[in-house]
């Protein structure tokens, strides 16, 4: 069986094609906390992580764009 140069390089080329593999990984965020933790930020204006803070705190507001969780 006669193979020319194009066929050799083409059967390489599918073979190295086929061998090589590319590995798909896909990022998801984290989910959002559902209570922001003691001293942690619990709202404000803009804010748009949790807006209520583990049992036993409270969310403080300092002013319109930050509050936070406290004792």
């Amino acid at each position: 069986m006669k193979f020319s140069i194009f066929t050799a390089v083409t059967l390489l080329a599918v073979a190295t094609s086929a061998a090589s593999t590319t590995k798909k990984t896909s990022t998801t965020a984290a989910p959002a906390p559902t209570a922001a933790p003691v001293f942690g930020q619990c709202g404000g204006v803009g804010w748009t992580g949790p807006t209520s803070c583990v049992s036993g705190h409270v969310c403080s507001t300092y002013n319109p764009y930050y509050a936070q969780c406290l004792y």
